[in-house]
Order: structure tokens, then sequence, then C-alpha cells
């Protein structure tokens, strides 16, 4: 926060204002690489907050309160996830008239539980190539997981020598996925990675595309590596839970030396092609 006021504040008298400070304090603003100047960022409400969260990481909190705080809880979020956890959780939408502070009071407590850890605000953390992930919606970051897999696929289609079993794969693309597989196929891929083996694939486009999307989700997992903890936490929630968490196993992986920054490099090289459209 003291690094945030004096970006805003003192930008052309830092040194003056901080030559009072111990050695100690100096070093960890100085480990500070926030560039933000967006003080009000610090003061966002839980319910703005939690509006950016996918209903369902709320649903093991909701189904661990008592029936009746369930429920009024429930009706305190803002809609969609209102609706959505209604009809996950099999109940009608509660009509319970909330008093402000009573809803501010259950939508605080929710939050707390969710983000037990405090995260930073997405505008206080470090600028990295991967940065603009932690403003995507949902469905722009599935879009790029599925465009990340055809990665994957390229590797393989290169190892193919069967008409069928070509004409089979590019059938269940539309035109602008067979556009960007043919721009990998032109590509040396840079990170090794257990070949996809289609051998075992029966023609099913559904079964593909849910090969590919576990691929590409690998590859985002793996060029998140080494982020900020709190900016991966952003992108983990933005998703549903069920793809958070493998998200998550992939990120945990060890670090094998440059395959972060190259595939954060295809990351980058995939929005770039997506905001073509």
């Amino acid at each position: 926060m003291t690094r945030v006021l004096l970006n805003r504040y003192h930008q052309r008298s830092q040194e003056a204002f901080l030559k009072g400070l111990p050695k100690t304090d100096l070093q960890n603003l100085a480990n500070q690489n926030t560039p933000s100047e967006d003080v009000a960022a610090a003061l966002t409400a839980p319910l703005d907050k939690i509006r950016h969260i996918h209903y369902s990481w709320l649903i093991p909190i909701l189904k661990s309160l008592p029936e009746g705080l369930k429920s009024l809880t429930v009706a305190a979020l803002p809609q969609p996830q209102s609706g959505r956890l209604c009809k996950f959780l099999k109940m009608h939408h509660p009509k319970i008239p909330l008093s402000p502070p009573v809803k501010t009071f259950l939508i605080n407590t929710l939050y707390e539980r969710v983000d037990k850890k405090k995260t930073l605000p997405v505008q206080y953390l470090p600028q990295t190539e991967l940065s603009i992930l932690a403003s995507l919606s949902k469905d722009k970051l599935i879009v790029l997981i599925d465009f990340l897999g055809l990665f994957d696929l390229a590797e393989s289609i290169r190892q193919i020598v069967d008409t069928k079993t070509l004409k089979n794969i590019y059938s269940c693309l539309d035109a602008k996925k067979q556009q960007f597989l043919r721009i990998c196929l032109h590509q040396k891929e840079k990170v090794s990675s257990h070949r996809l083996d289609l051998n075992l694939w029966h023609g099913e486009c559904h079964s593909l595309h849910k090969i590919l999307h576990r691929r590409g989700l690998h590859r985002l997992g793996r060029a998140l590596i080494g982020q900020h903890p709190d900016f991966i936490w952003h992108v983990l929630h933005t998703l549903d839970s069920g793809r958070g968490k493998l998200l998550s196993v992939s990120i945990a992986q060890e670090e094998s030396t440059g395959i972060s920054s190259a595939l954060a490099q295809q990351v980058q090289n995939t929005l770039n092609f997506l905001k073509k459209e």
C-alpha cells in the first residue's frame, strides 16, 4: 500500500519522503514491484470481488452452512451466481428481502472463506507478459485453452500418414482452428511433451475436443509456473473449480529451464491470433 501511495502522490519526491525509514523497510519497498497508482483498488467491496469468482468455488462453502443460512447467503449473492447456485443445489431461489447491512455481512463473511489468504488486487501485482490473463472472462480463457491444445495436435499430425484420419481430424475443427493448426504445423515445437497418441481415437469430435482441452489446460498451467501466487489465484477462480484444480496440478510441477517462458510466448501468440477476429 505504501508503494501504491508513493506512486500516486510522491513520484518526484520519493527519496525525501523515505529517507527517515530503516534500511529493512526501504528494501521491502524496493521489492514491491507494482506500477499501480490506483489507491481505490484496495477499497474494492467484497460484493464486487465475488462477482469475478466462478460460482462453483462457492459450492463447498455453502454446503457446509446450516440450511437457513445457506438460503440467506444465496439470496445475498448477485446474479447470475445466485441463480446458478440454486440450480446446482436444487433449491428454489429464496425470495427473502435482505436489508443492505445484512446483505453486506453475508457477502463479506462468504468472501473471507473463499479468499482466506487475502489475495492482492490484480492492479497491485507485478506486470508480466501474462498479466492480460487476469482480465479475461471464463469464456475467453476456455477459448484460449482450446487453441493451446492445437499445439499438441500439430505435433501428432506430423506423424500421421493415413488420409482418412487426417480428414476426420480436420472435419472436427472449425475454420479458425484449422487456420491456427496450419500455423502451428509451420512452427518448430520448442517444448517437448508426451506425444498425443490418436491411434486410440475413434473419430468422435467430442472426444477429440475433450482431449485437446486437457492438453491446453496443461500447457497453460506450465506457462503459469513461477507467476505471482495471487495472479494465479485470480486466473484459477475465474475458471470453474474443476478446470482450476486441473490447472493447479500442472502449475505445481517443477519448472524446467526455459519451458515456462517458451509456453508463455505460445500463450501470447495464441492471444494475438484470437484478437485478430
